[in-house]
Formats: C-alpha cells, structure tokens, sequence
C-alpha cells in the first residue's frame, strides 16, 4: 500500500523531529563529558600536585632524620651474644682502637682517645636470630667527636682487624636511613650503576657510560630511572 503525499510528508516532519530530539541529547552529552573530562584534569593537577607535596615532605624528613644520625656509623659482623656487657668497650678495644690508632700514626689525630672521649652510645640494633650461620645484629656507634667519626671513615679500609675462625669480616659504613639504605641497595643491584657510596648521608653514584661523573641522588623516593636519566 503506498502512502499518500500527505502521509509521506507527516513521516517525514515525525523523523526530523526525532533527529532533533536526539541530537539535543548528543549535544547534552558531549556537554556533559566535557565538562567531566575538566573536572578529571583538574583532579589529576590536585592529585600530582599533592604527591609533590607529600614526596617534598618525605625528602624533609628523611633528611632531617640522616642529619641526626650524621655523628653515628653502623657495624657490620660484630661478634657478641645476647647478654652483651660493657659493649662500649669491646666494639673499642677489637675493632676502633686498631684503626684509631692507625689514623694517630698518620697526624691525624693528636692522640690516640680512649673508649670514654670515643663512644657517646652504642648499641645493637635488633636481637640475635637463633640457628647457625646467622649474622649477629648491627651495632651503631654514636661518637663523641665527628673528627674521630670521620677518622674511622678515613682508616677503616687497611686497619680494620681480620675476622675470628667462622666470622665474616667487620665493616663499618655511614649510619643510614631506612629509605636511604633501601636506595642504596636499589642502586647497587641496577646494572647501569657501576659504583654507589654514600657522603654524610647522601648516595653517590657513577654510571658506566663513557666519562661518566659522579652524580648525587637528589631524592631517595625517586625511581632508579629518574635518577638516572
């Protein structure tokens, strides 16, 4: 059955006003989208500009927290037990006299200073695991002086005693944060690193890349990539 004129024109006034009303809902929606996509952007600018935020207050911290461990270095593989007695003099006598001394030998220090003008506080910094072959908790040295601090820096490499039967050698190293020494370590495992030390408080590093210079991390919550870029 065909349609008349007048049916055909009614038709076609009805599918015109349907395409109206939907592209008034097209343009509502768009509108709609916009404005979301703006507030998402603005979110996104809040977000990173809190996360700036936050990351500045951790370097601060973590640096405020580094400063006051600058007088302190930690050691590694001292031997003890869990009823530690006069542990002061002991880490003195077995492994900071020797190295004192070595540093008195070479005009840098005046004399050789005793446990009490040495140690201001030492302690160990957890408690003995049970088992064999179980590395004894660190110790942590606070000095009474930074000359004699850092004269143990500058000494320890040649002077510091051989390990007992069934020890591991003793080192000493700066006293560091826990997120400095996590970055430590993340450094020291990247294979773009050649070399990482640290430099009252601060890590160091040299990359191998051809006359690569010794560059300092400017923050420890940094990725390894955006250091190393």
């Amino acid at each position: 059955m065909s349609l008349s004129d007048s049916q055909k024109l009614d038709f076609l006034i009805n599918s015109m006003t349907e395409v109206q009303k939907n592209q008034a809902s097209l343009v509502q929606l768009v509108s709609r989208v916009t404005a979301l996509e703006t507030r998402v952007t603005e979110q996104d600018k809040t977000i990173a500009s809190l996360q700036a935020e936050i990351k500045t207050l951790k370097d601060r911290d973590n640096n405020r927290e580094q400063q006051s461990r600058g007088n302190a270095l930690r050691i590694y593989n001292f031997p003890g037990s869990g009823d530690e007695v006069n542990l002061a003099a002991k880490v003195y006598e077995k492994l900071l006299k020797p190295i004192l001394a070595a540093a008195k030998a070479k005009g840098e220090l005046p004399t050789l200073p005793q446990v009490g003008n040495t140690i201001e506080d030492v302690y160990r910094t957890g408690k003995f695991a049970a088992g064999q072959n179980k590395p004894p908790p660190p110790i942590v040295v606070k000095f009474s002086s930074p000359a004699v601090r850092l004269a143990v820096l500058r000494n320890k490499r040649n002077n510091t005693p051989p390990p007992g039967e069934n020890q591991k050698k003793m080192s000493i190293s700066e006293d560091l944060t826990p997120a400095t020494h996590r970055k430590l370590k993340d450094l020291l495992a990247d294979e773009r690193v050649a070399k990482v030390w640290t430099l009252n408080g601060s890590l160091r590093y040299v990359t191998h890349s051809e006359n690569s210079k010794p560059m300092m991390v400017k923050s420890v919550f940094d990725s390894n990539d955006k250091i190393l870029s």
